[in-house]
């Protein structure tokens, strides 16, 4: 049960860093990009709308507290993110903050992955320790 809890923890806190992160970029896309070092002057369409799937991503993975083929998603989708970020910097079409957001992304899909392999060996050996039990070698 410890290693469910964790992880419903450890999913939970990524999905509110995406929807706070989306909620800031759908409502002050100017304000959040600049607070993250970014200065931007052109319009606000795209910023916003990569707040609105911050968003979405965010609810995706809450629902991965609960359904392990959400918290799936959620480190498919951090590591696209690695990829995409270090891409777009190593290319010269983001700033610097952008890698530490990669990093971030990573560390957070590692801790689901994490988190996911804890609570799959924590679900065996109870499985492993019910059938002892019934078996009579417990």
């Amino acid at each position: 049960m410890r290693a469910r809890r964790i992880k419903t923890l450890v999913v939970g806190l990524v999905a509110a860093h995406s929807m706070i992160l989306g909620t800031a970029m759908l409502f002050a896309p100017r304000a959040t990009m600049a607070l993250f070092g970014w200065g931007y002057r052109g319009g606000t369409f795209y910023p916003s709308q990569a707040g609105v799937f911050l968003l979405l991503l965010g609810i995706a993975y809450a629902i991965g507290a609960r359904q392990r083929a959400f918290a799936r998603f959620l480190v498919g989708s951090k590591a696209v993110a690695v990829v995409f970020l270090v891409t777009q910097y190593v290319q010269g079409n983001a700033p610097p903050v952008v890698l530490t957001a990669a990093i971030g992304d990573g560390v957070m899909g590692l801790a689901v992955a994490a988190a996911l392999i804890w609570e799959d060996r924590a679900r065996r050996a109870r499985q492993t320790h019910a059938q002892g039990e019934r078996s009579g070698h417990a």
